[in-house]
C-alpha cells in the first residue's frame, strides 16, 4: 500500500474527503471556522479537492465538530450522506470501474492514494467479502468518526450499483460501543459491531459482477493515472519500481476475488497481455515474482494483526488448498505459517 506523506511523515488525505463539509456542519448547528481552527485547519483549504490535510487534524475536525454541535453520532451522519463522486478521484476509480466487483477491489487497492498511513483491503472469509480500513498511523488516536464516515462512504460505493435498498450484511468497528450506538443499526439497517480487529463493511459476494452504471475503461485510466501521479509527485511513496508497484496493487486488490491469472490483471490494468508483459520485459520483472512478493507482504500482515485462521489466510490470498499457501511461506520465511504468527502476533 502506498503511503503518502510529508517531509516529516506527516500522514495525508486529499481534500476531497470533506467535500461539503462546510455547509454539513453549519446545518449540525456548528461553527465551521471555529471548529477547523480548533482541528489545526483553514476552512480554505477545503475548496480544491487535491488539496493535501494532515490526516490527524482531519480526523480532529469531526472530534471538535461533535463537541461543538453536541452530536456524538455527527461523522456516521456526514458519511451517510456522502456520494462517491464527491470523493474525488479515487471516489471516480470505484464508479469508473467495469463491475462492481471490480469498483471494490479497485477501492481497496488505490485508497492509499488518496490516505496516508491507512490499510485498505478486500478480502474473502466464509462466504462474504470484508472490505476492511484501518488507520495505521499510531500518532492518529481520534479515529472514531473517520471510521464511522468511511463505513457509510464505502455503502454509498456499493449503492451507487445495487440500488439505494441495498444493505450490507455487517459492520464492524474497531472502536468501543459509543453511547447511542442504536443510531449505527438504523443508519447501516445490519448488526453493527463494535471492539472488532478492524473497520469492514461485510457484504454477500453475489451480485458484484453488477456493471457500474457509470462505468468507462478508458477514462478510468485516466483518473487512475491522476490519483497515482499526485501521490507521486509531492509524497514520500516509496522508491520502488513504478510498474512494480502498480502491479502489486492490481493483484493485492484481485486477490480477495481470486482472479489472479496473469490475463486477469492484464485487464485490470486496462492494457492487453502482451503489452504488459513487454513492459515487464522492459524492466527485467516477471509477473511471478511480483505475484509471490505480493502474496508474502499480505501473508505477513494477516498472521501479524489478525486472528484469522490459517486456512482462511490460504483462501484471502487466493490460494485453493491450505497445503500450497503453508508450503510457499515455509519457502518465504523458512517456518510455518503457525510458527510465525507464534513469534510476531500482535
Amino acid at each position: 500500500m502506498v503511503h503518502a506523506s510529508r517531509p516529516g511523515g506527516t500522514a495525508m488525505v486529499l481534500a476531497a474527503a470533506a467535500h461539503g463539509v462546510e455547509q454539513f456542519i453549519t446545518r449540525s448547528g456548528g461553527d465551521i471556522d471555529r471548529i477547523a481552527g480548533r482541528a489545526g485547519l483553514s476552512t480554505r483549504q477545503f475548496a480544491l479537492p487535491t488539496e493535501k490535510l494532515d490526516l490527524s487534524a482531519y480526523c480532529r475536525l469531526f472530534s471538535e465538530a461533535a463537541i461543538d454541535t453536541q452530536d456524538g453520532n455527527i461523522g456516521l451522519r456526514f458519511g451517510q450522506q456522502f456520494r462517491p463522486d464527491m470523493l474525488g478521484l479515487i471516489g471516480y476509480v470505484a464508479l469508473l470501474s467495469p463491475t462492481l466487483g471490480d469498483a471494490v477491489a479497485n477501492l481497496a487497492s488505490h485508497f492509499g492514494y488518496h490516505q496516508a498511513h491507512t490499510r485498505t483491503r478486500l478480502v474473502r472469509q466464509n462466504g462474504l467479502l470484508h472490505l476492511e480500513y484501518a488507520i495505521e498511523d499510531p500518532r492518529i488516536t481520534q479515529r472514531r468518526h473517520d471510521a464511522e464516515l468511511t463505513m457509510g462512504m464505502f455503502c454509498n460505493v456499493v449503492r451507487h450499483a445495487m440500488g439505494p435498498d441495498w444493505v450490507p450484511e455487517a459492520i464492524h468497528f474497531a472502536h468501543a460501543r459509543p453511547e447511542q450506538a442504536h443510531e449505527h443499526a438504523d443508519a447501516f439497517q445490519a448488526p453493527v459491531r463494535f471492539d472488532q480487529m478492524t473497520n469492514a463493511l461485510v457484504f454477500r459476494e453475489e451480485g458484484t459482477d453488477m456493471p457500474m452504471p457509470n462505468a468507462d475503461p478508458s477514462l478510468l485510466q485516466v483518473v487512475r493515472s491522476s490519483l497515482i501521479s499526485l501521490a507521486g509527485a509531492e509524497h514520500d511513496v516509496p522508491a520502488s519500481n513504478p510498474l512494480r508497484g502498480e502491479l502489486a496493487a492490481h493483484i493485492r486488490g484481485a486477490l480477495a476475488v481470486g482472479h489472479i491469472e496473469f490475463v486477469d490483471i492484464a485487464r485490470r490494468m486496462g492494457l492487453p497481455p502482451w503489452t504488459l508483459q513487454r513492459r515487464l520485459a522492459q524492466e527485467n520483472l516477471t509477473y511471478s515474482a511480483i505475484l509471490e512478493e505480493t502474496r508474502h507482504a499480505e501473508a505477513l500482515h494477516y498472521l501479524s494483526n489478525t486472528s484469522h485462521d490459517i486456512s482462511e489466510i490460504a483462501m484471502a490470498l487466493a490460494y485453493t488448498e491450505t497445503s500450497a499457501f503453508s508450503r510457499a511461506f515455509r519457502k518465504w520465511s523458512g517456518q510455518s505459517p503457525r510458527a510465525y504468527r507464534k513469534q510476531n502476533m500482535k
